[in-house]
């Protein structure tokens, strides 16, 4: 009797911009689930999770480390021949969605440091806030764990346009001045997301933002950067990040609590 062929693993067959928007698409749909039982979402996390499988598969491979993570994910929690509690079956699916976060925003973030960086402007002429927004929300969209904001102007605007689009795995701690406007019960709305502190200090001056070990400072205030007056968007050196970090770190550790989950 001739041996059995062995299967062949497909292979990558997607490119890493195709890839990284349907992943980011399904990290997205991911967080619908929180807040719900197992079985209220039975059904959607099964065609959820065989699509995420299929993508994963397409953009990485089949014998992929990242569809492996996937597999692994998807068994978390306890589990028994003999069945187990809905109690045990709903941590196993509470814990099962953060595996998946998990492994989501390390695929991502595998993928895009494969990208050929894009250029920010860097410096912005009055009028150019438009492009001044679209590179900082860029920024900030590319966080997988944390990001830190630095400004003492901010107002309800500023949660739209440059918090919101965060994805919901990161965590955002914002540190501010000037708690003008309804600026405070926006963000408090806003932390219904989890992982948010919003808090206060009247050592703020200046502008930077912090993402996943990196940092930029920014010549004005976020809200009116490059609206009548020219400004700056430059990183800050990698060597620099860790001390230039830490002064702010120090600030938070002193500020006021004003909003927090």
């Amino acid at each position: 009797m001739p041996p059995r062929r062995k299967q062949e693993l497909k292979e990558a067959d997607w490119p890493p911009e195709r890839t990284i928007r349907v992943l980011k698409q399904q990290r997205e749909a991911l967080q619908s689930f929180r807040g719900k039982t197992f079985r209220e979402v039975d059904h959607e996390e099964q065609e959820w999770s065989e699509f995420t499988l299929s993508a994963l598969i397409h953009g990485f491979g089949e014998g992929s480390q990242n569809v492996s993570n996937y597999y692994s994910a998807r068994s978390a929690g306890v589990h028994n021949i003999m069945g187990v509690s809905d109690f045990q079956r709903q941590k196993n699916f509470e814990l099962r969605i953060e595996r998946y976060q998990a492994t989501l925003s390390s695929s991502i973030r595998e993928l895009e440091v494969m990208l050929p960086e894009a250029d920010l402007r860097g410096a912005y002429e009055s009028g150019d806030d438009f492009a001044f927004y679209l590179d900082l929300k860029g920024i900030l969209m590319s966080a997988a764990r944390e990001v830190f904001i630095i400004d003492n102007y901010l107002n309800a605007d500023f949660f739209e346009l440059y918090v919101t689009p965060i994805p919901a795995g990161a965590s955002v701690r914002i540190l501010t001045d000037q708690l003008k406007g309804n600026l405070e019960i926006v963000a408090k709305k806003f932390a219904a997301r989890g992982q948010f502190e919003l808090r206060s200090s009247n050592r703020v001056h200046d502008r930077h933002v912090f993402v996943d070990g990196r940092g930029w400072m920014i010549g004005q205030s976020i809200k009116d950067a490059g609206k009548t007056k020219p400004t700056y968007m430059v990183e800050i050196g990698a060597p620099l990040v860790p001390a230039v970090q830490k002064i702010y770190e120090d600030i938070w550790a002193g500020g006021i609590a004003v909003v927090k989950t």
